[in-house]
């Protein structure tokens, strides 16, 4: 089962732990030896913890797929109480696959411009634990966060690695090689513009040879000002072998897409 306990703070502050580091430092193993699965105890201290973070050097300038993923008002086309709802589908042959459902709840509208959010990510046994001070006076769209630091934490399980090291890999792509694209799509019968950020994190990796199986793994983000909270879509796909293998059904794909928007009274 997918392990989605995190926090959208938590990842956003992680990734810009070690943003005055050479890259070449951001990749010192985890993935050797000593690698491990994460325990219960682990990804439980880790809720609504924020860690050790270096400041951010003076004239640094974050790449344009970070400011459009992380630093971005998302919810600044949302002006009254509505609810964001989003369709997961998970499939592949690599192991069980599923639907569920996520709901976010903008509920209150603050002077300031901030907003303060309910979420419920899954539902019944998979529904996650979400942090209330990350759903208080936010401006960026937290179901990023929460699908986000989920993905490394399954790329641990699935792996045996270790978190941090695919979350840096990620924070790396982001603001090296990313590739961003226009793009346009119909929603809720609107046709909508926006931007798509691909990155495929592990492909270079000098430690892909330890999880061989997903060094090409390949994540797609559709962000949009047209639709309410700017977050329409994350595709990420585990090809079966090489990504020019399309007759192979993928080991595993994975879908979260924005369905219905609904306002309040």
């Amino acid at each position: 089962m997918i392990i989605r306990l995190f926090t959208v703070a938590l990842f956003l502050l992680l990734l810009m732990s070690a943003v005055s580091s050479p890259a070449q430092d951001d990749v010192q193993s985890d993935t050797g030896k000593d690698k491990r699965p994460l325990t219960q105890e682990e990804i439980d201290s880790s809720i609504g913890r924020f860690g050790e973070t270096e400041p951010v050097p003076e004239g640094f300038q974050f790449s344009e797929a970070e400011n459009l993923l992380w630093l971005h008002d998302h919810l600044h086309n949302i002006d009254r109480p509505v609810r964001l709802y989003y369709a997961f589908n998970k499939s592949g042959t690599f192991e069980e696959g599923f639907s569920d459902s996520v709901y976010l709840d903008i509920v209150k509208i603050n002077p300031d411009g901030t907003k303060d959010a309910s979420l419920d990510f899954f539902s019944a046994a998979r529904k996650q634990a979400v942090n209330q001070d990350n759903i208080t006076n936010i401006k960026g769209n937290p179901v990023m966060g929460v699908y986000m630091q989920g993905d490394v934490y399954d790329m641990n399980r699935l792996t045996e690695g270790h978190w941090r090291y695919f979350q840096k890999r990620i924070k790396i792509a982001l603001r090296e090689v990313a590739k961003i694209e226009a793009v346009e799509f119909d929603f809720n019968g609107k046709h909508c513009k926006g931007e798509k950020i691909v990155i495929m994190p592990y492909q270079n990796d000098p430690h892909k040879a330890d999880f061989e199986k997903f060094a090409n793994k390949r994540y797609e983000f559709i962000m949009s000002d047209d639709v309410p909270g700017s977050l329409y879509q994350i595709h990420t796909v585990v090809p079966n072998g090489s990504d020019k293998d399309e007759n192979k059904q993928p080991l595993i794909e994975e879908t979260l897409t924005l369905m219905e928007t609904k306002y309040a009274n």
